[in-house]
C-alpha cells in the first residue's frame, strides 16, 4: 500500500510542476486539468502514470534531457539513484529515478 501511495505521489508532484491542475485520485488514478488542451478534455483527463508506464516516462529522458545509466545495484538518471532493492524490478527503478531527475529539474526552474 505505502508504495502505490510514494507512486500516486510522485505522479501527482510531477504533473503539478508540470502545470496540471484540480487532480484528484480516483481509484488509485490521477485524473485533473491538463496544462494544455483543457478546451479539448473537457477540463479533465487522467494524468499519465510515469512512474509505471514506460510509454509516459520515456519522453521525460528528451525533454529534459535526462541521462540514464544503470549500475549493478541502482540506476542513475542525471544524479538521481533510484536502488533496484526498493523496487519491483530494474524498470521500476529506472521509471522512479527518471520521475525524480525530471521534478528535479522543474523545482530548479522556478
Amino acid at each position: 500500500m505505502k508504495n502505490q501511495e510514494n507512486k500516486i505521489a510522485a505522479n501527482k508532484r510531477l504533473a503539478e510542476l508540470l502545470g496540471w491542475s484540480n487532480i484528484v485520485e480516483v481509484g488509485g488514478a490521477l485524473v485533473g486539468t491538463p496544462p494544455a488542451g483543457a478546451v479539448a478534455s473537457r477540463g479533465q483527463a487522467m494524468v499519465p502514470d510515469w512512474m509505471d508506464d514506460w510509454a509516459a516516462a520515456a519522453p521525460l529522458l528528451a525533454q529534459f534531457e535526462i541521462r540514464l545509466t544503470p549500475a549493478s545495484t541502482c540506476v542513475d538518471a542525471s544524479g538521481f539513484l533510484a536502488r533496484y532493492r526498493c523496487y519491483p524490478d530494474r524498470d521500476a527503478a529506472a521509471r522512479a529515478a527518471i520521475v525524480m531527475a525530471a521534478a528535479h529539474r522543474l523545482e530548479r526552474a522556478q
